[in-house]
């Protein structure tokens, strides 16, 4: 309801001429989300747009439109599809996708606790299928935690993972251009590696792998590997802390898929798995079988990269 009233459409109101819109479902600080009916194909879907109050944020602005047109690019099935974009009356930027029903990462953590072995590495195994697409076409997400990945299902009712929020993705194209500026800290710093924070200009796909292995560690362990009560804490255990071995902190862990989880997490990004795949591939035994057929397809994207 809070929502609602802090939104500035309503249910019912038709946008571009042709979206009405059915439910507010979320309004951030920049940015709206509510689900809506297109009216000439019949379809519900998702739209995406920023508020008044951001259009005056070039940033903002070029960060909205660098995730729809990152999240354009990955066909992979494990990414929310973008099906539409273009541009409101009040000259606010939207997008569509896909909608989708079901809950995030964070939520579904937040409601059980520490997750099943074999289900986590589940989850991550078909998020690593949708980030190493995007490495093989230049894309590095940068913001990846539990929140953005959301646990939808498919028409057979089955749970399939979508990544969302390609927002402060960077290009490692020449092309791509440079969100970030010097004094900007883009991302969830409890989820960001190293080099993110010190250097951010520099990030290569192996942060996105620091990620996986922070994401890893919390969902199996119910905690965070890198804690502090204040960002200069929280940075400088990430700088130079180490975590709690995760078999440590739960038996069920194996002691291999512990180390795999380590290796994630090395503060020398060489001394991580060097791709995607290789993380993918290293995980599959632990994963439920419909997802052991994922690492040949990375290796393929791998190699295309």
């Amino acid at each position: 309801m809070a929502d609602e009233v802090s939104s500035p459409v309503r249910e019912g109101e038709v946008l571009a001429r042709k979206y009405r819109v059915e439910k507010v479902l979320g309004v951030g600080g920049m940015g709206v989300v509510v689900s809506a009916m297109h009216l000439q194909l019949d379809q519900r879907v998702a739209l995406k747009f920023l508020l008044p109050s951001a259009l005056a944020h070039a940033d903002v602005v070029e960060r909205f439109a660098r995730e729809a047109r990152a999240a354009a690019r990955i066909k992979s099935e494990h990414v929310a599809r973008v099906i539409d974009v273009g541009e409101l009356d009040t000259g606010s930027p939207f997008m569509v996708m896909e909608f989708l029903e079901g809950e995030d990462l964070a939520r579904v953590s937040s409601r059980r606790g520490p997750l099943p072995v074999t289900e986590t590495v589940g989850y991550v195994l078909e998020a690593c299928d949708a980030i190493a697409e995007a490495h093989a076409a230049g894309i590095i997400h940068r913001d990846l935690k539990p929140s953005n990945l959301f646990v939808a299902k498919r028409a057979d009712h089955t749970p399939i993972v979508k990544v969302l929020d390609f927002g402060i993705s960077k290009s490692t194209s020449a092309a791509g251009g440079q969100l970030t500026s010097t004094q900007a800290l883009l991302g969830s710093p409890l989820y960001m590696s190293p080099e993110q924070m010190t250097a951010s200009r520099t990030v290569d796909p192996r942060s996105d792998i620091w990620a996986l292995g922070v994401i890893l560690y919390e969902l199996l362990s119910g905690r965070m590997p890198f804690i502090g009560e204040t960002m200069p804490e929280l940075v400088a255990a990430v700088l130079s802390a180490t975590p709690v071995p995760l078999t440590d902190l739960r038996l069920e862990v194996p002691a291999p898929l512990g180390a795999i989880v380590a290796r994630c997490l090395e503060k020398d990004r060489a001394a991580r798995f060097a791709s995607v795949a290789a993380l993918a591939t290293a995980l599959a035994p632990w994963g439920p079988e419909e997802t052991r057929r994922l690492p040949a397809a990375l290796d393929r994207k791998d190699a295309a990269a």
